[in-house]
């Protein structure tokens, strides 16, 4: 693999950095304003200042992450695919689907009202083989690209279920942020799909690690936290939020394979004639002998 030059690693060192920052500062900011700004309705209260402030912040991250990711990524390079000390910890996501699976049984083959639920349940099992793939794989593997495929149909089911439970406001705040977690989500696996293909750009695929650890952040910690905590009223996607948790970590654990413990990227044409190079070798090694 060729290593990147001491400048790139330190502008990508530097925008890692910044994008956790203010991940983790819009994901404080929605926390705090569930425990200090949150009504009994699924709204915050009216004129109180730490919610626009979190959202401003959710919003100017995402909007950072594009413009960094276009200016200090070279274009001409590809992200490497998940290695050992990242591919465990895509276990954690596969687990917390088998979780979801197990405690939302009720609900996903018990109901009557449609067929999406049992949808769901399919695309959550085949969204669990990918990550099982990731975690045991050792190779890039076409099946895992298969089954990547299938989760991001199951995101999208997640979506359009909370979107069409009307139990919930269109514009609640809640339901809003889980459909960014599921946009997020749905771009980060794509974007390891795309590195499984040794197709994965610099520029996309740290905007969409960074857009996905920041929506599912903010989506999950709080979520999870209110829901302890017996904030919300009611609350039904704390077994998918668990997922975003989850997913959010074997990101940050990619990342930092990515930026700190290996040259994180590399030609696809260097790739392909260092695999030729090994390749001839052992024939150069014979020819000699004889």
């Amino acid at each position: 693999m060729t290593s990147i030059n001491n400048s790139d690693k330190r502008r990508i060192l530097l925008y890692s950095v910044i994008a956790l920052i203010m991940s983790a500062l819009a994901t404080a900011g929605r926390l705090f304003s569930l425990l200090f700004c949150y009504d009994d309705i699924g709204y915050y209260q009216s004129g109180k200042l730490l919610p626009i402030l979190s959202n401003a912040v959710f919003a100017a991250s995402v909007v950072f992450f594009g413009i960094a990711a276009l200016f200090l990524l070279k274009p001409a390079k590809t992200v490497a695919f998940p290695n050992k000390a990242a591919r465990y910890t895509a276990l954690l996501p596969a687990v917390a689907i088998i979780i979801y699976l197990i405690f939302s049984a009720e609900v996903l083959f018990l109901s009557d009202s449609n067929i999406l639920p049992e949808i769901s349940a399919v695309f959550a099992i085949i969204s669990a083989l990918f990550f099982l793939s990731l975690a045991f794989c050792r190779q890039p593997s076409a099946i895992s690209a298969l089954l990547g495929v299938g989760c991001i149909f199951w995101l999208a089911i997640c979506w359009f279920i909370s979107y069409r439970d009307f139990t919930v406001p269109m514009n609640s705040p809640d339901k809003l942020v889980f459909h960014f977690g599921c946009i997020g989500a749905a771009l980060f696996v794509f974007s390891e799909i795309r590195a499984i293909y040794c197709m994965s750009k610099p520029r996309f695929y740290y905007f969409s690690i960074f857009t996905a650890i920041l929506s599912m952040s903010v989506s999950s910690i709080p979520s999870l936290i209110g829901s302890a905590g017996e904030i919300f009223s009611s609350y039904s996607l704390t077994y998918n939020d668990l997922f975003f948790l989850a997913l959010t970590v074997y990101a940050v654990v990619r990342l930092i394979t990515l930026t700190l413990c290996k040259p994180p990227v590399e030609t696809a044409k260097e790739a392909q004639t260092e695999s030729e190079e090994e390749q001839e070798a052992p024939l150069s090694e014979n020819t000699e002998q004889n």
